[in-house]
């Protein structure tokens, strides 16, 4: 998340950016005490030696339809496979405390950017047990939406 002085901002393509202390007024009006699941997942691209990390949040009003919100992050430094998906769960990991204990939510269900095809085959055993042993279920491709559908619409 963006912190710009002690306020965090995230971006809705609807709404635009929006800082924290207007955040929850805006997920109380949106969920109207209705029953809800939240999803956070993180995707990253590399080009030119600067790495884009954006990570999603994904609020699902029940039976409703649902709103997300996000936040970019670059990084000026090289990443092998591994250390980068590492990475990518460490921004949801962190979002979700955020989701927790500043927006007082329900704990979220982390989506990651990996499968049990292709490279990333090679490090799913150490970023699920990172992610299970914070405690946080997670989904894999292709269940996991909201980093390989919605964070990586921002990180191009």
């Amino acid at each position: 998340m963006k912190k710009g002085g002690n306020v965090f901002k995230l971006k809705n393509p609807t709404i635009g950016t929006i800082e924290f202390k207007d955040l929850t007024n805006f997920i109380e009006l949106f969920l109207e005490n209705k029953s809800y699941k939240v999803w956070v997942g993180t995707d990253s691209h590399a080009r030119d030696g600067v790495v884009t990390f954006a990570t999603a949040i994904v609020i699902y009003k029940v039976g409703n339809g649902a709103t997300y919100f996000y936040y970019v992050t670059h990084e000026r430094r090289p990443y092998d496979m591994y250390s980068r998906l590492i990475r990518e769960a460490e921004f949801s990991l962190n979002t979700a405390e955020f989701i927790e204990n500043h927006l007082n939510l329900i704990k979220p269900e982390i989506h990651l950017d990996i499968g049990l095809n292709g490279r990333s085959k090679e490090v799913f055993n150490v970023v699920t047990g990172y992610v299970k042993g914070l405690g946080y279920d997670c989904k894999i491709k292709p269940e996991s939406f909201a980093a390989t559908n919605v964070a990586h619409l921002y990180t191009k």
